[in-house]
């Protein structure tokens, strides 16, 4: 299974977002399978990383892959001295998910202008929305940011998935609502992209700041990358009373912590890329 690597970086001030991400993709020993842009962290971890997962201003969101077997960083050296902050999760994602990817992206991305909401979205903006920590509900606060995006960017989203499963039954659990979310999700253009398996740490280490990471006991099992034509897309499913039932039968169930960020990428934003 070929493996991938994720990484959150916030770069240096000075550093051009941009110009970042082109000098990137040319290297030649590497590929850039995702760039997105973080805009929203809609569900904090409670137990892994939540400092600085959700607390830290991220920039720049790329899955990388190694092309050349001597290398072991994808990322050049040349570029190392301005990132200010990383985060970096390893995960293996079955071949024929990357072999397909560019196709399935591209169909995906071109086919979002055209995939009607359901109505469930409006029933929830009349009616009022509740806080849903990790439910993953409509809340105020993301229907606040639904509408400041909606502003400036109408067109498809990424959500990047970090799962922690509760054992032994979660992941098991977690399948179950997979193949639940297939048609729930679909109905609203929504489709997983990639899923991956994620490597736990070898050891433990400290970080930059002294911080002791994570054993591989308790850390992330698996993350996915799910597009969706636009944020209201998004919403109108979490609003949907399908989507719901297999949230409360499967999701919960499954998961002892989660992380959900709300990215948009490059390729498909409508305003110029630099940093937020």
């Amino acid at each position: 299974m070929p493996v991938a690597t994720l990484h959150l970086l916030t770069l240096a001030k000075s550093t051009d977002v941009q110009s970042f991400l082109q000098q990137l993709r040319q290297s030649p020993s590497t590929r850039v399978i995702v760039a997105s842009r973080p805009r929203h962290v809609v569900i904090h971890p409670n137990i892994l990383d939540n400092d600085p997962l959700a607390s830290n201003p991220w920039d720049l969101l790329v899955l990388l892959q190694i092309t050349q077997p001597n290398e072991q960083d994808p990322i050049p050296s040349a570029l190392r001295g301005l990132i200010t902050n990383e985060y970096i999760i390893t995960t293996g994602v079955p071949s024929k998910l990357l072999s397909d990817y560019q196709a399935r992206d591209s169909r995906l991305k071109n086919d979002a202008s055209s995939i009607p909401l359901t109505g469930s979205l409006d029933k929830v903006v009349h009616e009022g929305s509740k806080e849903g920590s990790q439910n993953l509900e409509i809340s105020p606060k993301l229907l606040r940011f639904m509408d400041e995006l909606w502003k400036t960017h109408k067109g498809p989203v990424t959500m990047l998935n970090l799962l922690h499963f509760h054992h032994p039954d979660g992941k098991n659990n977690y399948y179950q609502y997979g193949q639940a979310f297939i048609p729930v999700a679909g109905k609203r253009g929504g489709s997983a992209k990639l899923v991956g398996n994620v490597v736990p740490p070898a050891s433990e280490k400290r970080d930059s700041r002294g911080s002791r990471n994570r054993s591989q006991q308790d850390w992330w099992n698996e993350i996915s990358i799910v597009h969706y034509p636009s944020i209201r897309h998004f919403c109108d499913m979490l609003a949907g009373e399908d989507y719901q039932a297999i949230n409360e039968r499967y999701r919960l169930s499954a998961l002892r912590d989660t992380f959900l960020l709300c990215s948009t990428e490059f390729d498909v934003e409508d305003l110029p890329i630099s940093k937020m």
